[in-house]
């Protein structure tokens, strides 16, 4: 803070604290460093944010460093969006082609440069930034869609099967989707309401719950039914929501379905996890009620 207060005359002090200490497990003085040199400006402070955020993260063995590490390297690229320079801009373009940072995610969300979208897209498959990359993403509106659904459409085998990582993608392109579309304008994507994988599954639901046309929403309400029986409590919570939510499109499909199930001899079990069935009887009783 007293570096701070010196305003511009501090920059050179701060970029050589940065380019003289060595990365560690403890990376709050770079990290001030770094939030210092974006709030003080100017070609200096620009030149040593640029090399903390494009050094070679690989090149560090010990993975809690290297992982401290990228907080640094993160920060000071989220950094760059705030600086008129041209090649602040293209140190971030270069980026993009380096290992995914939430700090290049969270500059491109603010730049909203159409160059960044399918890298942004590819992003989705990494756990720690996806959620960055998804807001980025939204930012960009509908811009955005052709991209999401050219990847929607790609499957990346392990082992004979689609890998995790791909079906977490293609699950968040779902969700993306049903911020970003317009209602009715989704097409061609029926078949991922019978996926194998539910993440995929309930995704689709709520996108066609959600902006599908009068066909799609009914077959959308319909395909949730089975994610009533989840393994997963979030899931079977997130469902009941959305049917709760789309009454107008398929009251009527509960009462059939529960009438099915009775037929089937299926009875109300809440223990040790509530079944099906129990869910539906709420629903239908919430709906009469009015929700």
């Amino acid at each position: 803070m007293t570096l701070l207060a010196m305003g511009r005359d501090s920059v050179p002090a701060l970029a050589e604290f940065l380019s003289s200490t060595r990365p560690s497990s403890l990376p709050e003085g770079r990290l001030m460093a770094v939030e210092g040199l974006s709030i003080l400006k100017g070609p200096a402070a620009l030149a040593a944010l640029i090399v903390v955020a494009t050094q070679d993260l690989a090149d560090i063995n010990d993975p809690t460093v290297r992982f401290a590490e990228e907080t640094v390297a993160s920060r000071a690229a989220r950094a760059l969006a705030d600086f008129p320079e041209a090649y602040a801009y293209d140190a971030l373009l270069e980026l993009l082609d380096e290992k995914p940072l939430v700090g290049v995610a969270e500059a491109f969300e603010k730049l909203r440069e159409a160059q960044a979208i399918p890298y942004l897209v590819s992003w989705l498959e990494e756990d720690f930034v996806a959620e960055a990359a998804s807001r980025a993403i939204i930012a960009f509106g509908p811009a955005a869609i052709p991209a999401l659904l050219d990847s929607l459409q790609q499957t990346r085998p392990r082992h004979g099967d689609e890998s995790g990582a791909s079906r977490r993608r293609r699950a968040r392109i779902l969700a993306i989707l049903s911020e970003l579309a317009a209602p009715g304008s989704i097409g061609g994507l029926d078949a991922l309401l019978d996926s194998s994988d539910e993440g995929i599954r309930s995704k689709a639901v709520e996108l066609f719950l959600n902006k599908g046309g009068s066909v799609q929403r009914r077959k959308a309400f319909r395909a949730a039914f089975d994610l009533l029986q989840s393994p997963d409590a979030f899931v079977r919570a997130d469902v009941e929501r959305l049917l709760l939510a789309n009454s107008d499109v398929g009251a009527d499909l509960v009462e059939e379905e529960i009438a099915k199930r009775r037929l089937r001899g299926e009875v109300e079990e809440v223990w040790p996890r509530e079944n099906a069935f129990a869910i539906l009887l709420r629903i239908q009783d919430k709906t009469k009620r009015g929700g």
